[in-house]
This record gives structure tokens, sequence and C-alpha cells, in this order.
């Protein structure tokens, strides 16, 4: 049987890249590989489940080996232990910057790296990612395959960074599974779900329901997260006297408020690949999101499922919004064409392109 183990920074955590790389891993193991999830820093129990067949093991203790981590060739050394005594196949970083120590780590062994990337090229840029660039030389060098999330990001990896065409692949996230939920449009409310934290864009959402709120005052919008930005939100939302705003504290049941939702709207200034707009769209939900790079452009298609809202437009996003709540029938339409479009991110589906990278590369 062949052993794929999933590389994480911590796995204790909650975020997008734990959770795909959690449901990636379960897929896989119930397809037939023997999987390990390998948590870099052990600060914890895994977040999300896991099947009982995926071994969960911990690489570095930072109370008693902080100090050792420090002169980088430590966890590098532990790293070829675990691969060559749990005789590891193929290594799968779920961030990318996990390279420096993966790319040297797996030499000398008979185990392929691939990493992927939950970032994009833009992001990178943005955000000046020294660490994550320097991690895409070493990625090159050594790594069999880089995956990405969407057609749009390894075109700018070929064209911007020089990878081989060959050596980079795109695959989506997954979506879980189609609801029964009955879209209800006389619902009113605009939902939105993520962490309070600039990227996410909140600011701009709320500057954009103040410019509508007056004109739908029986329409709500209701923001479920938490984040370091949540008290500074919430001042924003009372300078601008906003009555129709509601903040939910972060839950793992979010189910319930997709199904209570009449439209999804992400203001997110970048994204990798927006798992919250895969789950609205399994509820049926027609999506108002902003073109940023990269996701939106391969989930919502403007008029048809939703409005596609040119990057960064405040205003724009607002008219999208009050344009929304005028037509129930086009609604409903945008809700049917939201849940058929899904359908192709669907886990079977997902799962199957990387069983097929994994496979040429096994046999390669």
């Amino acid at each position: 049987m062949r052993k794929i183990c999933f590389v994480s920074g911590v796995i204790a955590r909650s975020g997008g890249t734990e959770r795909v790389g959690s449901i990636i891993a379960n897929s896989l193991s119930k397809a037939g590989y023997d999987v390990f999830l390998l948590s870099f820093w052990n600060q914890g129990k895994p977040y999300f489940h896991l099947e009982d067949e995926v071994h969960v093991h911990y690489l570095l203790n930072h109370k008693i080996e902080g100090k050792f981590y420090r002169t980088g060739i430590y966890p590098i050394i532990k790293l070829h232990r675990f691969i060559q005594n749990n005789d590891i196949d193929i290594i799968v970083d779920i961030d990318t910057v996990l390279s420096r120590h993966s790319a040297y780590a797996i030499r000398g062994t008979k185990c392929k790296l691939i990493s992927w990337e939950h970032f994009n090229y833009w992001t990178m840029l943005r955000l000046k990612e020294a660490r994550r660039f320097r991690a895409k030389k070493l990625i090159k060098k050594y790594a069999t395959e880089l995956v990405v999330l969407t057609e749009q990001d390894r075109e700018a990896h070929i064209k911007h960074l020089g990878f081989d065409e060959n050596l980079i692949t795109a695959i989506p996230n997954p979506c879980m599974e189609v609801q029964d939920s009955v879209y209800d449009f006389d619902k009113k409310i605009f939902l939105s779900i993520g962490r309070l934290t600039p990227p996410k864009g909140y600011d701009w959402l709320l500057e954009a329901w103040s410019r509508i709120e007056n004109y739908i005052p029986d329409w709500k919008l209701r923001i479920v997260g938490s984040g370091e930005d949540e008290i500074k939100l919430k001042k924003q939302k009372d300078d601008l006297r906003l009555q129709n705003v509601e903040f939910i504290p972060h839950t793992t049941d979010v189910g319930k408020y997709y199904s209570t939702a009449s439209a999804y709207v992400l203001s997110s200034r970048y994204e990798g690949f927006p798992m919250v707009l895969l789950e609205a769209e399994v509820y049926g939900l027609p999506i108002i999101a902003f073109d940023c790079k990269t996701g939106p452009h391969d989930l919502v298609c403007n008029g048809e499922n939703g409005y596609l809202v040119d990057e960064a437009n405040i205003q724009k996003l607002a008219n999208s919004m009050l344009d929304f709540t005028k037509d129930k029938e086009r609604a409903d339409r945008m809700s049917q064409k939201s849940r058929s479009f899904v359908k192709r991110f669907n886990l079977n589906s997902v799962t199957l392109q990387w069983v097929g990278l994994i496979e040429a590369i096994l046999n390669n």
C-alpha cells in the first residue's frame, strides 16, 4: 500500500488550509492509500475530523525543542528520519513554506515531494512574502510537483516564476456534499462568513452596506466570524450608525446560517480559493463577490449564479447588493445555477485529480 504523508504547520489550527488538507487526507485514505498526517508543531489534537485510518504524528514540541528548531538543520534531520522510518512514498506539504525543510529532508530517500500552494502569486507580491518566493526556488529544484488552486494562478507561476508547465498542476479545493435545504429569497439576509481580519475586507463590506441600508430597511447583513479586527469593525458599524448589521461569533455550525440566507457576499481583498463560496453554492445561494485574485473568477459566472464585481469597487458592490433585492425570480434562477455549477467541485471529482497526480508520480 502506497504511503502518503500530508505535512501541516500546526494541525490544531482551524484555518482553511488545515481543513482542506484534512478533507483530502481522509478521501485518499478511503481511496486505498496509507495516509499519514504530520503536524510540524505539536499544539494539540487535529481541529478537523480525521478518519481512524489516518495516522496522526507530531514532529516537534515547541516547549522542548524550540531552541533546536532555530538551528535550521534539526527539523530537517527529524523529518528525514520520519520519512525513512515510516517508508513514506510521497510527502505533501500543505503549505509551501514547509519546503525549506522537506526539500532537504527527502534527499537520500525514495520519497517524492508535492508542494501545495493555498496562496496565489498576486497575494505573494502584495504581502511581499519573501519566504514564499524563496520556497518556490527550492520547490522548482527539489519537488516533483507544485499544486495550485486555479488555472489563473498556474499560468502566473509559469509566466512570472519560471515553472515548467509540466511540473505544476491546478487542482481546486473540493466542496461538501450537496445539501437538500430549500432556498428562500424572502429570508432577506445577506451573509458573509470568515475571520475578521483585513484580507477579508469587512471594512469595505460595512462601507458598501452603509450606502444602501436606508433603501432596503427590511434586509439584514449578517457577518459570522471572529478575529483581530472584531472591535474595530464593530466600532465602524456604530460610527456608520448601521441598524441592520448582525455580528455572530465564530462557530463550526455554519450550515444553519447558509440555509437561512438569501445571498452570500464576499468582499475580500485577496483569496486563494475561497471555500466559503463553494459552501454557499452547495446551499444554493447566489453570490455577490469582488473579482479578487484568486478564486471568485472560477466560482462566479456574472449574471448567472450571481454578480462578479470589479475588485475593490465598493460602490459597485453596494449597487449589486441593492439590485439583487429587486427581483425574486432572478434570485431563484441564480440559486439553481449555483447548485448546478458547484457539482464540478465535488469531492469525488477532486479526489480523482489527486489520485491521477499521485499515480503519475509513483509510476514515473
